[in-house]
């Protein structure tokens, strides 16, 4: 069920109620004044700090957060079910997606949404196929007609790379390594070119 087509659904189903729950919460919370908006602005100042900050100290920092974060992901893996663990994942990093995106909507009206998206690329894209790569090989064991497919017109035959542990586990970590990189050295560069 968890690989089925009704099971990823449902991840994508998830993950837009989550938008929808945290974009909801944050325009309730302003609206019955419980909090302001300026309040949670303070990712300027966290971009200001990038200009004089050490580039070698920041990738520690980001290899260090995302470790602890890693570790307390697999550990949950280990102790409940793997589904469960990637919908309640999915959900709570949709809800703070959605708290977020709207709170640059509301400093920056709808062009925040764009400038939302600078602070996920580019090292989302690796984190998500790290995520991805590990629940195809979490769930590869499920009903499925012999192949997997990564994309359009490429697939991979069961019992090729995915029955590989070791280099699947090289891969996450390569993905893991090349995100926090990314978050560390790219991404304050794209964030300083769209928030002056």
């Amino acid at each position: 069920m968890y690989y089925t087509i009704e099971g990823k659904r449902f991840l994508c189903a998830l993950y837009v109620a989550g938008l929808l729950v945290g974009s909801l919460c944050l325009n309730g919370g302003i609206k019955l004044d419980l909090f302001r908006a300026a309040d949670f602005l303070g990712f300027t100042e966290y971009i200001a700090v990038w200009k004089e900050a050490d580039k070698a100290a920041f990738f520690s920092y980001v290899c260090l957060v995302r470790g602890r974060q890693m570790l307390v992901f697999f550990l949950c893996l280990f102790l409940f079910s793997p589904y469960i663990v990637f919908c309640l994942l999915d959900f709570c990093v949709s809800i703070f997606s959605g708290f977020f995106v709207s709170l640059l909507v509301v400093r920056y009206g709808w062009t925040g949404m764009g400038r939302g998206l600078c602070f996920f690329v580019p090292h989302y894209i690796f984190y998500g196929m790290f995520l991805s790569i590990l629940y195809i090989y979490l769930f590869r064991r499920g009903p499925m007609t012999g192949r997997y497919f990564v994309s359009p017109g490429i697939s991979l035959r069961q019992g090729s790379f995915f029955d590989n542990k070791v280099m699947v586990s090289v891969l996450c970590i390569l993905l893991f390594g090349v995100g926090c990189y990314a978050e560390a050295y790219l991404n304050p560069v794209i964030l300083k070119n769209f928030f002056h």
